[in-house]
């Protein structure tokens, strides 16, 4: 087994872009891989990417907000430029310890239905900055998840970046995170809520994602589009309405099909309510 730590961006890629029977296996903050019971060391061997600075750090660029790849939910939950619900999927990212470790690229890479930031970057319309020896090209998060545990991520390539659109970081955000047990648990159903109310008082525009309740999490365009136009003291019973048609929940240790339903609108309620607390555009619950 080889273990290679580079410390520029360019070694990495060349790394990966070598011809070889198997391929590396990427490994940053590492807490999906140790925990992996039944892992095995990959017989291409580590690329540890850690220690590269190109992958680290939030900052505004290019009319995005650019949230470096190797940059830990820790660091996400402390910072201020970052929407409500981001901030609070990654206080719930397991323990301290996984938080201080864990990353977001390698969290998006893992690609499991329960990923407590899911949902709310598929709420800020976030993109994925993909790259290689043969370029970068981006797609938006919803392109990038195409299942359990797949990605729409090339051999040579590595996800360096999530970027959020300026204009989606607009209005109010709340994330909602149901479990068995306060703490690491995984969710039993997630949801993230994006609202922005008109002048006159209604919603002007809605975006709702739920996690853990389907394949991969997934924006409710449905409820979107019935949310839209409507005023505060609706969307209770729009939510409780909606046949939320997005979802495809399944029956295992957590939780059944029907209660990851009921779960759902429950979560995508009180993110609601949240947001319209929250609002001070005189749009309060």
């Amino acid at each position: 087994m080889t273990y290679f730590r580079p410390t520029s961006l360019e070694d990495a890629l060349a790394v990966l872009a070598e011809p070889r029977p198997a391929p590396r296996r990427v490994l940053c903050g590492g807490t999906d891989a140790y925990a992996d019971p039944g892992a095995r060391p990959p017989s291409g061997g580590w690329l540890d990417i850690s220690r590269l600075d190109a992958l680290h750090g939030i900052a505004p660029r290019d009319g995005d907000l650019r949230i470096g790849a190797a940059t830990t939910w820790d660091a996400i939950e402390r910072c201020a430029l970052l929407p409500a619900s981001l901030r609070e999927a990654a206080h719930q990212v397991g323990s301290r310890q996984v938080r201080v470790a864990g990353s977001l690229g390698g969290n998006l890479c893992h690609a499991a239905p329960a990923a407590d930031g899911v949902p709310p970057l598929l709420t800020l319309d976030a993109q994925v900055e993909l790259t290689s020896l043969r370029g970068m090209r981006r797609l938006r998060l919803d392109e990038f998840l195409l299942g359990r545990r797949r990605t729409a991520l090339a051999a040579d390539e590595l996800l360096t970046a999530v970027l959020l659109p300026a204009s989606a970081t607009a209005g109010r955000t709340a994330f909602l995170k149901c479990a068995n047990r306060d703490g690491t648990a995984l969710a039993v159903v997630s949801a993230a809520v994006r609202l922005r109310w008109s002048e006159s008082g209604v919603v002007s525009q809605a975006a709702v994602a739920v996690g853990a309740a389907s394949e991969v999490p997934v924006r409710l365009r449905a409820l979107e589009q019935g949310l839209e136009g409507a005023r505060p003291d609706a969307l209770s019973r729009l939510i409780r309405e909606s046949p939320l048609p997005e979802l495809a929940p399944i029956d295992d240790v957590r939780g059944s099909a029907g209660l990851r339903r009921h779960l759902a609108r429950i979560a995508v309620e009180r993110a609601c309510a949240r947001c319209m607390k929250e609002a001070g555009d005189g749009a309060s619950a």
